[in-house]
């Protein structure tokens, strides 16, 4: 079941752009999409919450670490659906994909963690598979965007370092779940504050474009981060972190048959270098100690 649920976080984050790219499609901002998703996911974990009677109190310290780290949770959610104005979205989610690589070298860096080969050898992967995603032609011979792809490894880094102030933050007594039920909260608010300062707010025209809001927020938001937490529950976090390489595969997959993005050498190299590279960073420790043994 452990398993089950991991592949499953995984695969409905790759949905995003089988619900975004439609409302991008239909004329709404991605400002606006952005906002629905976060203010439905927030509604949807509040009454998911309070009907198993969960406890809503948390100390203003702890709130305001929350509604900071949530200003990178935003960002980079803003910074995915930007790019898919550049980006084949199979392309953009694996280079979002690189966050777990960043978060280790953001662990290196500022909170001296223990460099090594694994980690090197990470590096030249994901250089090289992002040198092989930005490199490739796209459909018709067009290069891929590399403003996208700018967009996107941004995208990632802010990822990352949410990921790393949750961790540091130190947020105690407070469940996983109620913790993103309150960085829902504060993106919703932090993106409808941005549509409306920048002009990019509209309301949903139709009952198809609010369906597909709220499959977004329900399957992309609620669903992934419910399931992901019962998943580390029963696997632990290293082996759910694995199986994310579910997410690029699974948005390559809907961009390929949905989508008709384009399909080449190129996009099946870079995937295979970054989803290497994270693997290599997510097992590495366990890869240095069999190797060991098998020295001695």
């Amino acid at each position: 079941m452990g398993f089950f649920l991991g592949l499953l976080s995984s695969a409905t984050f790759g949905l995003i752009p089988l619900f975004t790219l439609p409302l991008l499609h239909a004329g709404v901002t991605a400002e606006s999409a952005l906002f629905y998703r976060f203010c439905i996911a927030s509604i949807t974990l509040w009454g998911l919450l309070a009907a198993r009677g969960e406890c809503f109190r948390a100390r203003g310290v702890d709130l305001c670490k929350l509604a900071g780290l949530s200003i990178m949770y935003m960002l980079a959610a803003l910074l995915f659906f930007w790019a898919f104005s550049y980006l084949p979205s199979g392309v953009a989610a694996t280079l979002q994909f690189l966050y777990p690589v960043m978060v280790m070298l953001i662990m290196i860096v500022f909170f001296h963690e223990r460099f090594s080969w694994t980690i090197a050898l990470s590096i030249v992967l994901a250089v090289s598979g992002v040198a092989l995603l930005s490199g490739g032609p796209s459909d018709g011979g067009r290069s891929i965007s590399l403003l996208g792809v700018g967009m996107m490894l941004l995208s990632a880094l802010c990822n990352s370092l949410y990921i790393v102030g949750i961790q540091t933050a130190r947020i105690p007594n407070m469940s996983g779940l109620v913790m993103t039920f309150y960085v829902m909260l504060f993106s919703a608010v932090l993106s409808l504050v941005n549509a409306l300062c920048t002009g990019r707010f509209q309301a949903l025209s139709s009952w198809r474009e609010l369906g597909i809001a709220a499959l977004l927020a329900v399957v992309t938001a609620v669903m992934s981060n419910l399931t992901l937490i019962l998943a580390i529950q029963r696997i632990g976090s290293t082996m759910t972190s694995v199986l994310g390489v579910m997410e690029p595969l699974t948005a390559v997959t809907v961009g390929i048959l949905v989508f008709g993005e384009p399909f080449s050498p190129s996009l099946a190299g870079g995937v295979a270098l970054i989803a290497a590279s994270v693997l290599l960073v997510m097992l590495g420790r366990q890869i240095r100690t069999v190797l060991r043994k098998f020295r001695a």
